[in-house]
């Protein structure tokens, strides 16, 4: 079984510029999908702060389809999914299916949070880009950029972040209250 921080690591070093990789884009979510061990905590919900194990979630869907499908009981279905080790395609359909659902809920309106994290609370929102007039420097001229969409961010500071006085994270509001 891949260790999803190892395989994050590997792809953090091997990153010499900031374009994309559809390659490491399979390979981070097949390690994520694997790796029932990978956790991250979530910051900000109900409970303050939550554990959320990505593989052990999947996991919980295919024995429900597993189960629903076959009539098979859950508890059997659960030991099958567990066994399960999900393939570059699996990884490949689900980084399809999360840039589509992230594309079609944003068009919604709606803003979509990416859930707290210890150093950031990140939301994503849908921005509708007016047309407009654009100089090009290398010979003056003007080029007509057509209305278009895009994706804003927001990224207010996190309310459980204690920074230092040079405003280095040092810890959280959560430190003593969580697992």
């Amino acid at each position: 079984m891949e260790n999803a921080r190892e395989v994050i690591k590997i792809v953090t070093d091997n990153v010499k510029q900031k374009s994309s990789s559809k390659k490491d884009e399979v390979t981070v979510m097949k390690a994520l999908m694997n790796d029932t061990e990978y956790s991250t905590k979530i910051y900000g919900t109900l409970n303050g702060v939550e554990t959320y194990y990505p593989s052990r979630e999947l996991r919980k869907i295919v024995a429900n389809a597993v189960s629903s499908i076959t009539k098979i009981p859950i508890k059997e279905a659960t030991e099958l999914a567990d066994k399960y080790e999900f393939t570059k395609t699996d990884a490949q359909g689900m980084v399809n299916l999360s840039k589509e659902f992230t594309y079609t809920y944003l068009k919604t309106g709606r803003k979509l949070p990416l859930g707290g994290r210890i150093d950031s609370d990140i939301q994503l929102a849908w921005k509708n880009i007016s047309a407009r007039e654009a100089r090009v420097p290398s010979n003056n001229s003007k080029v007509l950029i057509p209305e278009h969409g895009g994706i804003k961010s927001i990224n207010k500071t996190p309310d459980w972040i204690i920074s230092d006085e040079n405003g280095k994270v040092i810890g959280t509001t959560y430190d003593n209250k969580c697992d």
